[in-house]
């Protein structure tokens, strides 16, 4: 998470909880390491309300002390940044919380709970932290209504214990209906498992291949909603980008550790308004790539647009890697195909004399700009997105 964002969030809590509770929060990696073996006690009843505050009291955390600040206010959502998207959402119907942002290598929660046949409840709190050391993990509960207790279930998933093994991992704990799901990446590919609910624990009932090749570029996000630094990962993770993207992806791995730029690379990210800038430069030549993207119309869908130019004593270069690529991104799937020019309203036509092309694509706004060069001078042809198709200003 960004530290701007970061201290954003630990003000807020503060300011509401007071700065000791600060100073009692309990790190992802002792939780990890404690839950097995401690019992919580005095748990007045089943509501996941007092589930999750019984849990902060012993293992505070400012994810689960947000949801229950939510709770408190009778909030269904609740935006702590808007910059990062981090949000808090509260669905009583179905028995879920989370927390999560945009995918800004934020910590991030998610909780719920099953009604268990012997009038017990069984309570799921998955965390998690993306960055390096990555870490995930879910504490199960046995509510018991005479004990007036939680006790731990590490046990749960049987001999399936994912978080023993090192390849990549994540848990969809349900937002709706009772199934548990768990991702997994390694040599084979993608794997889904998935646990049916039995009336008292999530059962492995099977295991698919989740075919992530030829359909579209993987966009791997912890929010509901990708940001512009998951675009510009997912593309960048690409082999065969060739050696016209071999500079922003040395820059890209520079930016994402914290690292100081190369000489004459300067990298922009705008999480907020969903930009990305690169530029490259030397005493004769100069490269500038950006990244955007904008919301359709349906809700469903975003277009995101890579440009790529390259300058060559501040006269524009044409190759085979220059030029723009436009993708769609499908909410449901999470992946990005190539979206042709034409189904997308844009017709350029190239006058005689065209001694290159280049792009300019919006940190704000929806509409670019096509630069055509011609001996004479510049021509600029600008289009905006309605959210449907761009259209050609006169």
């Amino acid at each position: 998470m960004q530290k701007k964002s970061l201290l954003t969030v630990l003000l807020l809590l503060c300011l509401s909880l007071g700065s000791a509770w600060a100073q009692e929060t309990v790190s992802l990696e002792n939780i990890e390491k404690g839950w097995k073996t401690k019992t919580i006690s005095n748990v007045a009843n089943g509501s996941l309300g007092v589930m999750l505050e019984r849990f902060d009291q012993t293992w505070p955390t400012w994810m689960v002390s947000s949801v229950r600040d939510a709770m408190e206010k009778g909030l269904s959502k609740m935006v702590i940044d808007e910059e990062t998207a981090l949000t808090v959402i509260v669905d009583s119907k179905n028995g879920y919380v989370g927390v999560s942002d945009a995918g800004t290598d934020g910590e991030y929660m998610s909780a719920c709970y099953w009604n268990r046949t012997n009038g017990h409840k069984l309570l799921a709190i998955c965390m998690g932290d993306p960055t390096d050391p990555f870490i995930e993990f879910v504490c199960f509960y046995d509510y018991d209504p005479q004990k007036k207790a939680l006790i731990p279930e590490p046990d749960i998933l049987g001999g399936f214990r994912p978080w023993t093994v090192e390849e990549p991992y994540f848990v969809s704990l349900p937002k709706q209906g009772k199934d548990l799901l768990i991702d997994m990446y390694n040599e084979e590919g993608h794997l889904r498992h998935t646990f049916t609910w039995n009336g008292m624990k999530p059962v492995f009932s099977k295991t698919e291949v989740v075919d992530d090749t030829d359909t579209g570029i993987v966009v791997k996000t912890k929010g509901a909603q990708p940001n512009i630094k998951d675009f510009v990962s997912a593309i960048l993770s690409q082999e065969d980008m060739g050696e016209g993207f071999g500079g922003v992806q040395q820059s890209w791995d520079l930016y994402r550790n914290g690292m100081k730029q190369m000489p004459g690379d300067e990298i922009i990210v705008d999480v907020r308004n969903g930009y990305m800038g690169y530029e490259s430069k030397d005493d004769e030549s100069r490269q500038v790539i950006e990244c955007c993207y904008w919301n359709c119309a349906d809700g469903k869908h975003k277009l995101l647009a890579v440009s790529n130019d390259y300058f060559q004593a501040g006269r524009p270069v044409m190759t085979e890697i220059t030029g723009v690529i436009f993708y769609m991104y499908d909410n449901a799937t999470r992946k990005l195909k190539i979206a042709s020019e034409p189904e997308l309203g844009l017709d350029l036509e190239i006058p005689p004399g065209c001694t290159g092309v280049t792009h300019e694509l919006p940190r704000q706004g929806k509409t670019f700009v096509i630069n055509i060069h011609l001996s004479s001078g510049k021509i600029a042809r600008r289009f905006t997105w309605n959210g449907s198709k761009f259209v050609k200003e006169k």
